[in-house]
């Protein structure tokens, strides 16, 4: 009986060593992230409320052994913001004409990143610790321009006709720092939770803005 549960004992030993290794490879996966709501102050007197919001994201890492790891990933978002506008003067230095408005609209931005994560242990549960930096995209979904009508013929749908309408964007660094729980389910997939800081550097803004993100993630493992 101690020869059998010996011998148990040390292949549930060996299995879970073998399936803790992580050898070089890539983790192919995706990301449910969820962005706690933001206020954003800026020069002039006019401020932004950014409401929480669920978003998606990609990842690519490549392990190059059991703890550090390289990150491409690639983020997605949508959220709604109510805006207050102040109003300005027509010149510098000039007497403040009219009033102040309040807008609400929605945000939508992209975001390509990259990063590095370090695992903490060798085992297949390990906390880790990530940070990386991008560029954001964004789109705030604010006319910029008169309406435009069109005609065309769509390779896919025929004849198309529409109104079009030019959006005003911009585009911004980002960067994050976070922590988080990896679990190796199998020697095929893997599990992530973690917790991020993203800063976005808005260059009207009084302070750089930063937002928290809850992120969890599946990912397939080669």
């Amino acid at each position: 009986m101690r020869m059998r549960f010996s011998i148990g004992l040390a292949l549930l030993l060996c299995s879970a060593a073998a399936l803790a290794e992580r050898q070089p490879g890539w983790d192919f996966g995706g990301e449910l992230l969820y962005q706690f709501s933001q206020d954003v102050n800026f020069k002039g007197g006019s401020n932004a409320s950014v409401d929480d919001d669920l978003g998606l994201a990609l990842s690519f890492v490549y392990r190059f052994n059991s703890r550090f790891e390289l990150l491409f990933g690639f983020d997605w978002n949508n959220v709604d913001y109510k805006a207050n506008i102040a109003p300005a003067p027509i010149s510098p230095g000039g007497p403040i004409v009219g009033n102040g408005f309040s807008v609400d609209g929605t945000l939508e931005y992209w975001t390509p990143r990259v990063g590095v994560n370090f695992n903490l242990l060798e085992g297949d549960l390990t906390p880790y610790v990530t940070g990386g930096i991008g560029w954001a995209f964004i789109d705030t979904n604010i006319p910029d321009g008169r309406p435009t009508s069109a005609c065309y013929w769509d390779p896919w749908y025929g004849y198309v006709c529409g109104t079009f309408q030019d959006t005003k964007n911009f585009d911004e660094l980002t960067y994050n720092v976070g922590v988080g729980l990896r679990w190796d389910v199998s020697r095929t997939m893997s599990l992530r939770f973690g917790y991020e800081r993203h800063w976005l550097d808005l260059g009207e803004a009084t302070s750089q803005p930063g937002f928290d993100v809850i992120k969890l993630g599946l990912a397939a493992r080669y």
